[in-house]
């Protein structure tokens, strides 16, 4: 009775496994896109780190708002004299305080004490420091704020960048995927071609039109197509395992990729001319745009601090008190804040020389040559981007004829097949001329599918270079 029970059991499990299986995902390359962008792990990790440096944005905003603060103290004492007598007594001390710091520099504090033992005698005291050289104005004491500023915008620019090559990955595996369904299909014709040579030289050789040997070269060549074709699968396999990759999918995942037109995305691309490319190259590529944020922002400023500190520091200094008295009387408690008697203030100015400080001057000199060393490698890098330009732009152009080339090239090489094809039939050539025929219209179909494919992705890669991919696929950078 048991065993019948369990082998219930399992085949309830086995049914509700097969009814409840996961449906293959179906997926076209604007779909894959859209699902690369939400769950890339690439994009997410970007997006996180953007996250990050807003919340260090504003910790450096955060720098010049008012800051608060409190303690608190309290204790219990005890102490005994010379006629056994203890003597208690209870303190204690609460001190709260607020500070801020300027744009311009200046240093803002005022604290409070409220000590109460027997007696309660309450305190302020005030202190403004203004440097007058070294450390004044807001282009030295917003330096950390702006490089964060700088640091938030690169992270934005990052997304974009990180959005742009994974959609360009995605597209290209895709086109891979094609690629190798195209290459099946035209190695599949040729097996059937094949076959049908080998039946047609079986015909013959039993009419006595041909030689026994003529069959081994047509079955040959049914051989070498179906290893083609077995190595061509394999690829298919390896290409779709590449773009569940690049989409960020695990490979187990059941995907159906469907088909689509290449030409009709190739339409989707429009040429610009050469000087146009240059331009849209240079004014949206993210890595140029992140060195000259860099180079005009954090590595000028460093110059800017360096200088700063090899100046004298000079301070205006003030400072006021008022309270913390002590013993009781009319004057203890909130009444001592107001008599003179505990009262003081004091302004004066502090000077600071530094006298043959070498490091300070090290540090000018360092971030100087880092200064022009950025200005070089940033003029290097508008070369090389232009060239860049340049060369996907050549490309693009070269693909497009050679696109035509293998084209006509193709549909000749269909026309010599099917002539030698019917003059094999008539008896008129052996089969290893018609076996040089089949090789060289496997070669032009293959060199067609190759010469599209290399021209849609070349398409693809310059649209990447002049930066308008995600505008190219309606894809917005959502920055969280």
């Amino acid at each position: 009775m048991r065993k019948v029970f369990l082998y219930y059991a399992i085949l309830c499990i086995c049914f509700f496994d097969i009814a409840y299986a996961k449906e293959p995902l179906k997926l076209s390359l604007d779909e894959a896109i859209q699902l690369a962008v939400r769950s890339n792990p690439n994009v997410q990790s970007v997006r996180l780190s953007y996250t990050l440096q807003k919340f260090n944005l504003w910790i450096q905003e955060w720098a010049f708002y008012p800051h608060y603060s409190l303690q608190a103290v309290g204790g219990f004492a005890s102490k005994g004299n010379e006629n056994n007598h203890f003597r208690n007594s209870r303190n204690w001390d609460v001190r709260p305080g607020i500070s801020l710091l300027t744009p311009v520099g200046t240093e803002i504090a005022l604290n409070a004490t409220n000590v109460k033992t027997k007696y309660y005698n309450p305190g302020l005291s005030l202190q403004i420091i203004q440097p007058l050289l070294r450390g004044f104005g807001t282009a030295v004491v917003e330096t950390a704020l702006c490089n964060a500023k700088d640091s938030e915008i690169i992270s934005r620019l990052s997304i974009e960048g990180t959005l742009r090559s994974t959609i360009t990955t995605i597209i290209n595996a895709y086109l891979d995927i094609v690629m190798a369904e195209r290459t099946i299909t035209i190695d599949d014709d040729a097996l059937k071609r094949a076959q049908k040579s080998v039946e047609q030289t079986k015909l013959f050789i039993k009419a006595g039109h041909k030689a026994g040997t003529e069959l081994v070269t047509v079955e040959a060549d049914v051989a070498t197509a179906k290893t083609l074709l077995e190595n061509d699968k394999n690829n298919l396999d390896q290409a779709r395992y590449a773009l569940l990759a690049a989409i960020g999918l695990d490979p187990n995942t059941p995907v159906i990729f469907t088909d689509f037109n290449v030409d009709r995305l190739i339409a989707k691309y429009h040429l610009p001319s050469l000087e146009n490319t240059k331009h849209l190259m240079m004014e949206n590529d993210i890595q140029y745009q992140t060195d000259q944020i860099t180079l005009h922002g954090s590595t000028a400023r460093s110059l800017l601090v360096a200088n700063d500190n090899t100046r004298w520091r000079l301070n205006f200094v003030v400072n006021a008190s008022t309270g913390n008295g002590s013993g009781g009387g009319p004057y203890a408690g909130f009444n001592s804040l107001f008599w003179r008697a505990t009262q003081s203030q004091s302004v004066g100015l502090e000077l600071n020389i530094p006298i043959d400080d070498q490091l300070a001057k090290q540090a000018v000199i360092s971030a100087k040559v880092a200064l022009k060393q950025a200005e070089l490698a940033l003029l290097q890098e508008k070369w090389s981007k232009e060239t860049s330009a340049i060369n996907g732009w050549n490309t693009v152009v070269s693909a497009k004829k050679a696109l035509a080339f293998a084209a006509n090239a193709e549909e000749l090489q269909k026309r010599t097949y099917t002539l030698n094809f019917q003059k094999y039939l008539h008896g008129l050539i052996d089969s290893l001329d018609l076996q040089t025929a089949q090789v060289q219209l496997i070669q032009a179909q293959q060199t067609l599918l190759s010469a599209r494919i290399f021209y849609l992705k070349a398409l693809v890669n310059l649209d990447y270079l002049i930066g308008k991919t995600l505008k190219t696929w309606n894809v917005d950078v959502r920055l969280s």
